[in-house]
C-alpha cells in the first residue's frame, strides 16, 4: 500500500477531492472514501469525490476516461457539471490527453452518458447530455409559500423557482425551503435538486442551490445552472448564452438551442482551479478500512 495522491479543486466554489483511480482499486470503497475525504473537519473537505477511472463500456464511442462522482454523503451521483469540468482539467494535468495543446478536447463517460469537454487555459466548457423530463409548471406550497416550479433533468433532476428580486433571493432560507422540495412526495423516490434564481438588471441570473446528495446549500451547481438558464428561456424568453452568478463567485455561461420539443447542444462554461495537490498517508487510509493502489 502506498500513499494516495489527490487534488483539491473547485469550480465557482463547488469543491471536490479528485483522485486518479485508473487501476480501479478504489471503486468498491468509493462511498466510504467520500465520507472520509469530504469531511470538512476530519478530512480534506469537499462537496464530493471524483474518481478518474478507465472507461470499460462495451460498444459505442470510446471515452478518454470515466468520471465516477460520489456525493459527500457517500451516495453515487449520476452527473455533476462543475465536477466534470474539474475532472476534465485534472485529466489533462495527468496526461490523459498528451500533446493536444490549447483547447484540448476530451470525452468522459458518466452515469448520465457521454460528456465532451474542451479544456482551455482558464476555463472548461462541457457539452452536456440532452435534457429530459421537462415540466413547465409544478405547483407546490412549502411552508405557506406558493411556488410554481420548472422541472428538468440536465444530467440529474432539477427544479427551478424564480424569485421577484435578487434581494428576495438573498433573504431566502435556501436550506429550509430547498430541503422540503428535495424530499417532497412529488419527486419521490429519487428526490430532486432545488434551485432558486432571480434576474438581475443586466439580464444575468443570480442563483442558489440546495443539492440532493450533498444535502446542503452549495456555492455553485453546474447542472443546476443549466436548469436555471433553460427555465429562464421558457419563462422569460432569455436568449443563449445565459450568464449565471453562483454564490461562490465567478461566472457560469450556458449555451443551448431550443425548440418546442426540448433543448439540445447545451453547454456549460466556466473557470476551474486546482487549490492543492498532495498525498493521503497509507496508514490514515488503513485505519479507516480503505485501500490505496499498491
Amino acid at each position: 500500500m502506498r500513499p494516495l495522491r489527490f487534488a483539491r479543486m473547485h469550480g465557482c466554489g463547488n469543491d471536490f477531492v479528485v483522485v486518479d483511480d485508473r487501476d480501479g482499486r478504489l471503486h468498491t470503497h468509493r462511498g466510504d472514501l467520500a465520507l472520509a475525504l469530504c469531511d470538512r473537519h476530519k478530512g480534506l473537505g469537499g462537496d464530493g469525490l471524483i474518481l478518474i477511472q478507465p472507461d470499460e463500456s462495451q460498444g459505442g464511442p470510446a471515452a478518454d476516461f470515466r468520471m465516477t462522482y460520489v456525493n459527500r454523503t457517500g451516495a453515487d451521483g449520476e452527473m455533476c457539471g462543475n465536477g466534470a469540468r474539474c475532472a476534465a482539467r485534472r485529466a489533462v494535468d495527468l496526461g490523459l490527453a498528451p500533446g493536444r495543446g490549447h483547447g484540448t478536447e476530451l470525452c468522459m463517460a458518466t452515469l448520465a452518458g457521454l460528456v465532451r469537454a474542451i479544456v482551455d487555459d482558464s476555463e472548461v466548457t462541457l457539452a452536456m447530455t440532452i435534457p429530459s423530463d421537462e415540466r413547465s409548471s409544478v405547483p407546490l406550497t412549502i411552508a405557506g409559500r406558493k411556488l410554481d416550479l420548472f422541472a428538468i433533468d440536465t444530467g440529474v433532476p432539477h427544479v427551478v423557482a424564480f424569485l421577484e428580486s435578487p434581494e428576495a433571493l438573498e433573504r431566502l432560507d435556501v436550506e429550509g425551503v430547498g430541503r422540503a422540495i428535495r424530499h417532497h412526495e412529488a419527486f419521490a423516490p429519487k428526490g430532486v435538486n432545488a434551485n432558486f434564481a432571480a434576474r438581475r438588471p443586466d439580464g444575468s441570473y443570480r442563483m442558489r442551490t440546495y443539492e440532493r446528495g450533498v444535502e446542503l446549500e452549495t456555492l455553485a451547481c453546474g447542472t443546476g445552472s443549466a436548469a436555471v438558464a433553460l427555465a429562464a428561456h421558457r419563462r422569460f424568453g432569455a436568449a443563449a448564452p445565459v450568464s449565471i452568478l453562483p454564490t461562490g463567485g465567478g461566472l457560469l455561461t450556458i449555451g443551448f438551442q431550443a425548440s418546442d420539443g426540448g433543448f439540445r447542444e447545451v453547454t456549460l462554461k466556466g473557470p476551474t482551479e486546482t487549490i492543492a495537490e498532495g498525498e493521503i498517508p497509507a496508514d490514515w487510509l488503513a485505519a479507516r478500512g480503505l485501500t490505496a493502489p499498491a
